[in-house]
């Protein structure tokens, strides 16, 4: 991964970004499907999600503690008063991460620092719980209740993988909530007054995924089974990517849309290698034609409310 210091000069002295606007006219195909997509809203400013406040009031959250939470609209974004016996302290959450199609996690800011926030909402409880990685103990104070404070490198790794155009500090004056084009392709001025391939990034590698997805890492070792959630460290490891040569990350998925859910779409990708050449053992389903992932990439949950492919195709 590149280190803070080294993507603040990077950024120095990198061309104007332009905006997905700007690819439109060349690719209306992919900007169209992209623009509604899960990496588009990767980052939203939760004053611009109006069903935040009801989403995350569906059932109100109260800790055993006694700390008690509800959430209200408001212009800045999403208000939450924090309430524990009588004393209340209210805060603001200034951004929604995640599109929801597992959870959404607010930041705000308190003190002069981003603070993830204690509660996320998850799509499969339909509520408000403990934000993954948060401590189970209670809060020893409304502003711990209100959430975990960020440095200034943890938070800009969280918004550069979440949005675009994000410098140090984080530096958000330039920013593009959402994964767009350039978050991808990197900053496009010079792709727009002169398109060749040599000005515009076209990676298509698992480590250039992995960037945002994670690879494998002390904290996040193939041995844990919560590693199942960074998709890369199990593709790596896996036979498949190992033996092909040629697999990497769009060989299934079409970084412009989301994820496809008809497991036929990913049985076709697997007999593009796996061709039917010899007949399968009794109870393999390759012989119908039949769904591989049910049991080659199981779905698990290491998680309360979270579900994740197994990407070491075993």
């Amino acid at each position: 991964m590149v280190s803070y210091h080294v993507l603040a000069l990077l950024l120095a002295f990198a061309p104007p970004f332009v905006g997905p606007q700007a690819c439109q006219s060349c690719h209306p195909e992919q900007f169209r499907s992209h623009r509604e997509s899960h990496h588009a809203l990767a980052l939203r400013p939760a004053a611009s999600v109006p069903e935040l406040a009801a989403l995350f009031n569906a059932r109100p959250v109260q800790e055993r503690s006694g700390v008690a939470y509800s959430y209200r609209a408001a212009p800045e974004g999403l208000s939450v008063s924090i309430v524990k016996g009588e004393a209340q302290q209210d805060f603001t959450l200034q951004w929604a991460f995640g599109a929801g199609a597992q959870a959404i996690t607010p930041v705000g800011r308190h003190a002069g620092r981003y603070v993830e926030h204690r509660i996320s909402w998850y799509r499969a409880a339909g509520h408000g719980a403990r934000t993954l990685g948060h401590p189970a103990e209670a809060s020893a104070s409304l502003p711990m209740a209100f959430g975990m404070r960020q440095d200034a490198a943890t938070i800009t790794r969280c918004f550069s993988c979440h949005a675009t155009n994000v410098r140090p500090g984080p530096d958000l004056s330039g920013i593009l909530a959402g994964v767009s084009c350039e978050r991808c392709h990197g900053a496009a001025a010079e792709h727009v007054a002169k398109p060749t391939r040599a000005n515009i990034v076209t990676a298509r590698s698992v480590a250039f995924c992995a960037e945002c997805h994670r690879g494998p890492s002390s904290d996040s070792p193939l041995s844990d089974p919560a590693s199942v959630r960074f998709q890369p460290v199990g593709l790596l490891a896996s036979r498949c990517y190992q033996a092909s040569g040629k697999l990497t990350c769009v060989t299934c998925h079409d970084p412009h849309r989301n994820a496809e859910r008809d497991a036929s779409y990913y049985t076709a990708r697997c007999l593009g290698c796996h061709a039917q050449t010899r007949k399968p053992v009794i109870d393999c389903r390759r012989g119908e034609k039949q769904d591989c992932t049910g049991c080659h990439m199981k779905r698990e949950r290491p998680f309360p409310f979270l579900q994740f492919t197994d990407h070491r195709i075993r």
